[in-house]
């Protein structure tokens, strides 16, 4: 592409990164990292996230995290990713303060941040985080569709509360 005269755009790089991160590509997705400073898209919203996404699925969550916090502009879809970058690693405390702190920094959860954060309460087994995500849901109004309605059987089934299913 760069030989053709043809530079790469704030679109090309989320491929890139989700391309490294199935394929778990930590070095390529590095030079790629390095590439946005090339083109001037290293405050990029949206290559930012992928790349917080990138750093995560490569269980580097540290790097996950430094992205985020180095965001100059942030959206609900860069919370979403650095809170599953820390559950998905079991970094359990983080993904809880990043999601309490997100509510200080005027963002609201939607149904994405829900259902990782149900995830997570399965995976732990916190049964007690996971009834106040659930009432919250209830509070918000949140429509219950087949994600959180799965996520919240998984929680409680996980955490060994079967009567609330």
């Amino acid at each position: 592409m760069r030989k053709e005269g043809v530079a790469p755009n704030n679109f090309t790089f989320p491929f890139v990164f989700k391309a490294c991160a199935t394929c778990l590509a930590l070095e390529e997705g590095k030079q790629a990292h390095a590439d946005i400073f090339k083109f001037g898209l290293d405050c990029d919203v949206y290559v930012n996230n992928n790349l917080i996404h990138f750093y995560g699925s490569c269980k580097k969550v540290l790097d996950a995290c430094k992205m985020f916090d180095e965001m100059p502009v942030r959206s609900i879809v860069s919370w979403n990713s650095v809170i599953t970058a820390c559950a998905q690693n079991l970094w359990s405390r983080d993904a809880i303060r990043k999601f309490v702190k997100m509510k200080d920094f005027g963002f609201q959860p939607n149904e994405t941040t829900m259902v990782i954060m149900l995830s997570l309460c399965a995976q732990i087994g916190n049964l007690g985080l996971g009834k106040w995500i659930h009432s919250q849901l209830i509070e918000r109004g949140m429509t219950l569709n087949c994600q959180l309605g799965t996520a919240l059987v998984d929680m409680y089934a996980k955490s060994g509360d079967l009567w609330s299913c």
